[in-house]
């Protein structure tokens, strides 16, 4: 009888199939791996990223002379020389395992999803690896309190919401230059993983980031309360609205333009318009024909313009 490949477990009837990778072996050692955030900052929404602090410390109950803890990374993280990886600061050892303790500094990489901007909810997302993709070491996490977060951590314009952990690997869509192992497809590379979910406080950024259309409203509407410098009051309110576009596209990646703030452009651009339009027909289309049903109109027209603008405005709202 032919010997079983190396990664697949004894008694494992299941037929993954020829285009799945058998899973890791649970006969690999295991580095239990626990962390407590201390700080974040320099969230940067540009560059996609954003910078972490934090106690990592490890159990390893294999052979110290053999403890992987030394080569655990950041693997979505971002390295280059003013930051410094991980730093040892205590090993000890308990009953037959070795317990580290390191200080972990690093940037950390993090696409931002923010078509719903400023009421956007996003994921700081650390995942912890092996900096040898190809180590036969199983990841875990420790059996109590795995992942935490320092209670006086605060981050400005955030709320914090109830941190997770849990193991996951990453698929290696190639052999990297190795021999290919009879019987996988797909490499994995035993990974953990510690999400903290946080949401914009968006009342916070309303009126910094949305005065300018709040302007350009308030002009349409004085443009059609003072008839004596309409052209002047109206064209105040495209360059305040074009202006407000301008401002956020330089604060935020060109995808944010894609959700509500380019709907809500839209909105007052079209309002806009609709001022424009609307007044033109009213004074000298209408007037010819009936001075009483322009006077009406003109009276509907500012709280005509003001309603269709709030009801645009709370249905893109998300």
């Amino acid at each position: 009888m032919a010997p079983l490949p190396r990664d697949v477990a004894v008694a494992q009837p299941i037929d993954w199939g020829p285009s799945q990778a058998k899973p890791v072996s649970p006969e690999r050692p295991e580095l239990n791996v626990g962390v407590y955030v201390t700080n974040i900052n320099n969230i940067d929404l540009l560059d996609d990223q954003f910078s972490i602090e934090m106690l990592l410390w490890t159990e390893w109950a294999g052979d110290p002379a053999t403890n992987p803890s030394d080569d655990l990374i950041v693997l979505n993280g971002i390295y280059d020389g003013d930051i410094q990886r991980f730093e040892r600061v205590s090993r000890e050892n308990r009953l037959g395992t070795t317990w580290s303790l390191y200080r972990v500094r690093s940037s950390v990489v993090k696409h931002w999803r923010l078509q719903r901007y400023p009421f956007d909810t996003q994921i700081l997302h650390v995942n912890i690896g092996l900096e040898n993709p190809l180590q036969p070491v199983n990841l875990g996490l420790t059996q109590e309190s795995g992942f935490s977060i320092n209670p006086g951590l605060l981050l400005s314009g955030w709320s914090l919401d109830q941190p997770s952990s849990y193991v996951s690997s990453i698929s290696l869509m190639s052999d990297l230059g190795q021999p290919p192992e009879e019987g996988v497809v797909i490499r994995r590379q035993s990974t953990v993983s510690f999400d903290l979910p946080i949401q914009r406080r968006s009342l916070l950024f309303v009126a910094p980031d949305f005065l300018g259309y709040m302007l350009a409203v308030g002009l349409c509407c004085m443009s059609l309360l003072i008839t004596h410098s309409r052209d002047d009051l109206i064209l105040a309110a495209v360059v305040s609205a074009g202006g407000n576009y301008v401002f956020i596209a330089g604060n935020l990646p060109v995808t944010a333009m894609t959700g509500f703030i380019g709907n809500l452009q839209l909105i007052i651009f079209l309002g806009i318009l609709y001022v424009v339009a609307a007044d033109e027909m009213i004074d000298n289309q209408l007037t010819h024909y009936s001075q009483r049903i322009s006077r009406i109109l003109r009276v509907l027209l500012l709280p005509s313009y003001v309603g269709i603008t709030i009801l645009g405005i709370a249905l893109i709202i998300p």
